[in-house]
């Protein structure tokens, strides 16, 4: 038997006497409890065997509304200290030519027309070298 026949049919025949009338929201209240209770039970009979689902962390949030003034200030402030922490990370001018300037010094021969290239070894030898500088 289908849920929905099920509602209409509860909610059609009253349970409180024939001649007790409902108020709208005591029907509308009625309704909702009935279908959280079938739904739950639909939901139920297909239980997830695997467990790996249920540790998926969420990874969507909605944007804050503009009246939710705390939660725009919080977003800002996390997105300025993701900011930061991404901009330490990336090489200083000093640190980029200093790092060009191994990479040229290791170059492969011959070049090709105008590009330098460098094999794998000669790369190695570049990162070892940077590493023993720092």
């Amino acid at each position: 038997m289908d849920w929905k026949e099920v509602l209409r049919r509860r909610l059609a025949t009253p349970s409180n006497g024939p001649n007790k009338k409902k108020s709208e929201q005591e029907l509308k209240d009625e309704e909702m409890d009935l279908f959280t209770k079938y739904y739950s039970k639909w939901k139920g009979g297909r239980k997830n065997t695997n467990e790996f689902y249920k540790t998926i962390p969420r990874f969507y949030y909605r944007l804050p509304a503009e009246d939710e003034v705390l939660l725009q200030k919080l977003r800002e402030e996390s997105r300025a200290v993701f900011l930061q922490r991404k901009s330490r990370e990336l090489l200083d001018n000093e640190e980029l030519q200093n790092l060009w300037f191994l990479l040229d010094k290791h170059q492969t021969p011959p070049m090709i027309g105008e590009e330098a290239m460098i094999n794998y070894e000669n790369f190695l030898k570049a990162i070892f070298h940077s590493k023993s500088l720092c």
